[in-house]
């Protein structure tokens, strides 16, 4: 199974090992962006430092530099970051010898003139290129687009339309990241709106237009890079890319794996760090603050337990610590343990086994107070008629349920569940309905005990208007009108005793993923063209004679060569080679759930494939009430990174003079999570005088070709 984290570790790597310095002493200083991806990359700090010298922030007051020795700057393209570079070469002393420059890619053209007239950085430039670094691998599986900010706003507020071509390009960079990482020359699918959807919001089109986007990129770089893709016989890969308005269920049902549940409830988890606050007992008996990271580096439980239903991941975890109580006798008072909730105790008093008994610990207080808010607020009780509406009626037997909207009203009176819980109700059973007209929203939310008067009611019926913008008009104007007219590509589990009724949904990124593995004609092709590239025994007999007259007059320059043979043509003269697993990529604009990616996962174990999910960012349902809720909100309310104004001034310790500083040093200490970068036990060596006039040219030279790249 192909991991994301180690792929791109290693495109990574390679990238640095490529890089020619003098005595191999290699200087690295990145940015913000870059240690936010290094942070799921790299757990061990030598795992990094058996490539680089030492690592330094960009903008770190320890960064003292090197005079005699070159360094290599990996970098996002900002005015900051390439003042800083600057300065650490202005007059009064340069930092380094020369730069290697690799800059992450961007989508603000105006840079490449603002790079090119700075004024010391070009004399003492060795090197620049492009890496096509565009995503953080949040998880083996799972991708996230880097630089997307509110991609709900961005994409489907139509206050940003001038937004959003900028933030297909940073996907674009993304989709190619994967592709080159894979070795993959991919099919594209895209998920089509119909007229009803267009005609309710343009934003439906998105799909297909970042399919066609991507298609022009990905044959662009096939084209330069003769090596691209690599031979391989593995079956040829195939792409989904869809949006926000494919599957709106799952950003709302109450779902109860392990890590979708801990996301939605659990108050300590900021979803867009993965870190998890909480508090424990140590040793001494007393409680105290923790934080820990849930990713695939740091915890291989988490990795274990995330996509399990929350109880059998609370019986796994229990008998788990048991076995470590039971192998370890000498080393716990086994009294103690009286009930389960002894066990966290006991763990907490186990010598040893530091690292393991931290994740234990973790792990169980977690899952309990997840266990505890839903029996506070009877999540599981009530999901049996959230999934029935989810599934229009049918139950977990496969049978109509009658009386579906008394259930439902039942759900909206219980004592228990709060009123974000009951607003999620109501909108699933408006998506349920085909909508409903906004006097029936206003009785459901009295019904709720929201009444007019509530300081949120005028903020929940927002949110009920603005599903417009994603493609639904859930308000209907009068009670007679027809039901929004679309597709669903969500499905339910039937007649299955060994799935939780509470965990039916599957999905429409999981059933489009199982169609697409077993068979691409399940997956309607009006739905989801191709942009090119139809398999051939999918052509009928008139297109199949055009692509053989269209085969035979292709010349030996197409983008599509013979060592790139597609995964359905066969042989009969040539011995086969066992096959690789085939690849499949889902890609989701303007977010992604975490049961969407559990989806992706399930699949490719079934199905024994490589599936890989991605998009620009996590969505939970309470931050996404909030988004919908804004979603019509004007530029200014909503602070947009693109919108905010970049402080490019460089921190006056840097500019300061530079005094002599350090031969280099081998071995630098890496600082992790939120600590600065920076090297340690400097000493003086002799500046460095600058290139002479007609290198400096040759240098000017090979950056002017550089930032010549396309524009478009």
């Amino acid at each position: 199974m192909s991991d994301l984290i180690e792929l791109q570790k290693k495109y990574v790597l390679d990238i640095l090992d490529k890089i020619e310095t003098a005595h191999n002493i290699k200087f690295l200083v990145i940015d913000s962006v870059v240690e936010h991806i290094f942070g799921y990359l790299f757990k061990d700090p030598h795992e990094l430092l058996s490539h680089v010298t030492s690592v330094d922030k960009i903008d770190s007051r320890n960064r003292k530099g090197q005079q005699g020795m070159d360094v290599i700057y990996m970098v996002q393209q900002s005015k900051f970051n390439m003042n800083c570079m600057n300065a650490d070469f202005a007059a009064g002393g340069s930092k380094y010898k020369s730069a290697f420059i690799r800059f992450l890619p961007s989508p603000d053209s105006h840079l490449v003139q603002y790079f090119n007239d700075l004024r010391y950085l070009p004399q003492y430039l060795n090197d620049v290129s492009e890496v096509k670094i565009g995503f953080v691998p949040r998880e083996a599986q799972f991708f996230q687009t880097i630089n997307i900010d509110k991609p709900l706003q961005i994409f489907y507020n139509q206050h940003c339309n001038d937004l959003i071509e900028k933030n297909l390009k940073r996907t674009v960079e993304s989709l190619l990241n994967i592709c080159i990482i894979t070795g993959e020359y991919p099919i594209i699918r895209y998920s089509k709106a119909n007229e009803s959807q267009l005609k309710t919001t343009p934003a439906a089109k998105l799909a297909e237009k970042l399919a066609f986007l991507f298609q022009h990129y990905l044959d662009t770089y096939t084209r330069e890079h003769v090596d691209f893709p690599p031979e391989s016989n593995r079956p040829r890969a195939v792409m989904i890319i869809t949006d926000r308005t494919l599957d709106p269920f799952s950003l709302f049902l109450h779902d109860f794996s392990y890590q979708a549940m801990a996301y939605d409830v659990a108050p300590g988890i900021d979803f867009r760090t993965d870190m998890y606050h909480y508090k424990a007992e140590n040793e001494l008996g007393e409680m105290e603050d923790k934080e820990s990271k849930l990713t695939d580096l740091f915890d291989p439980d988490w990795v274990e337990l995330r996509h399990q239903h929350i109880v059998d991941s609370n019986d796994y975890l229990g008998g788990k610590i048991k076995e470590m109580i039971a192998k370890n006798p000498l080393l716990v008072d086994r009294s103690k343990v009286k009930n389960t909730s002894d066990l966290l105790s006991v763990v907490a008093h186990l010598k040893d086994f530091d690292e393991e008994r931290r994740r234990m610990i973790l792990h169980k207080t977690l899952i309990e107070e997840c266990l505890t808010i839903n029996q506070s607020r009877t999540l599981a009780e009530l999901a049996d008629t959230e999934q029935t509406l989810a599934s229009f009626g049918i139950d977990a037997n496969g049978q109509k349920t009658k009386h579906i909207t008394d259930m439902f009203l039942e759900m909206l009176l219980s004592r228990k569940a709060n009123e974000t819980d009951k607003v999620r109700y109501i909108i699933i059973y408006a998506l349920y309905r085909g909508g409903i007209v906004e006097t029936d929203f206003i009785k459901l939310l009295s019904y709720a005990g929201i009444t007019q008067e509530h300081e949120r009611f005028n903020d929940f019926l927002t949110t009920f208007k603005n599903f417009n913008q994603l493609a639904y008009t859930l308000v209907k104007n009068k009670p007679h009108d027809k039901p929004f007219n679309r597709e669903w590509f969500h499905d339910s589990v039937v007649k299955d005793p060994t799935v939780y009724n509470t965990s039916r949904f599957i999905p429409a990124s999981g059933n489009i993923i199982s169609k697409i593995i077993a068979n691409p004609l399940l997956l309607s092709e009006d739905a989801f063209p191709y942009v090119k590239d139809k398999p051939i025994e999918l052509l009928d007999e008139d297109d199949r004679k055009m692509f053989d007259i269209s085969a035979r007059a292709q010349s030996s320059t197409s983008l599509r060569n013979q060592r790139h043979k597609a995964s359905w043509t066969t042989t009969t003269n040539i011995t086969r080679v066992e096959e690789k697993r085939q690849r499949f990529f889902y890609y989701s604009i303007g977010g992604i759930t975490h049961s969407e990616i559990k989806a992706a996962y399930d699949q490719s174990r079934l199905k024994n494939k490589d599936v890989f999910i991605g998009s620009d960012s996590v969505l939970t349902p309470l931050a996404t009430m909030t988004s919908i809720e804004y979603i019509t909100k004007p530029r200014d309310f909503l602070q947009l990174n693109d919108d905010t104004k970049e402080d490019d001034t460089v921190p006056d310790y840097l500019m300061a003079d530079l005094k002599p500083v350090a031969k280099p040093v081998s071995h630098i200490q890496y600082h992790s999570k939120n600590e600065p970068m920076g090297p340690t036990n400097t000493q003086p060596v002799v500046h460095q005088k600058a290139t002479e006039p007609e290198q400096k040219e040759k240098k000017k030279s090979k950056l002017s070709r550089f930032l010549k790249r396309d524009k478009k």
